[in-house]
């Protein structure tokens, strides 16, 4: 048999088998018009579109009166008695206005420390009280010292043979809230994200301070240490 290419060329072959159509039928594609909300007919996945493919450019049924969009169901609610979960946040007044009344505003407070002079490597250590949880906002003092603060006095005393600038275990040892080394003046430290609170059982407003001179040559006059902090529990 001779190829297809030879038979269909003019003066090639014959077209015998082969039937002439005049204006033959066009298929052509096009998308429903929907009245109302339904499934686009050309989708060809459950998936909802992730990027641009043209799975994703079938996903809005452009022609019709109320096109809609194929999204991922919302998940089903596994609470029990079918109720949502609900979370409140209530604010403690603190402050208050010029009449006496409740201002609604946290306001910040401040305790001072006083620090007796201290030998070369000599550790002091104290309770002062502030609140049960609190966040802290800056520490000073008029000494180049140490300052430890605890949330419990077990806290304190197991971190007592941890030498200066040795790495704080806060992943294994819980409770040290912080540890300054002030040996520049002015001696004054900022936090932006510092949070405390008493670890105390019953807990109490408590916080425990460890000061220590941190020079192994020379001693350390008497020194005053300030807290400012934002009482965030009572």
């Amino acid at each position: 048999m001779p190829p297809l290419k030879s038979m269909i060329r003019p003066g090639g072959g014959t077209l015998d088998g082969f039937t002439a159509v005049e204006n033959p039928a066009k298929n052509q594609m096009t998308m429903p018009t929907m009245m109302t909300s339904g499934t686009n007919p050309y989708i060809r996945c459950p998936i909802p579109p992730i990027n641009i493919d043209p799975d994703t450019l079938r996903q809005f049924n452009q022609n019709g009166k109320t096109p809609t969009r194929r999204v991922l169901p919302l998940p089903i609610s596994t609470v029990v008695g079918a109720g949502g979960v609900t979370n409140n946040t209530t604010a403690v007044n603190q402050g208050s206005d010029s009449g006496g009344g409740s201002s609604g505003k946290l306001v910040s407070a401040s305790a001072s420390i006083s620090v007796p002079s201290l030998i070369p490597g000599q550790t002091f250590t104290a309770t002062v009280g502030l609140a049960k949880s609190f966040q802290l906002l800056s520490l000073n003092s008029t000494q180049a010292v140490e300052v430890r603060l605890y949330s419990s006095s077990a806290a304190q005393s197991a971190d007592l043979v941890r030498i200066t600038d040795a790495a704080v275990p806060f992943e294994v040892f819980p409770g040290i809230i912080t540890d300054i080394v002030f040996d520049t003046a002015p001696y004054v430290w900022n936090w932006q994200n510092r949070i405390g609170a008493n670890a105390d059982s019953p807990q109490t407003t408590n916080l425990y301070v460890t000061v220590i001179n941190p020079s192994q040559l020379t001693g350390v006059p008497a020194s005053l240490i300030g807290v400012t902090y934002l009482p965030l529990e009572s």
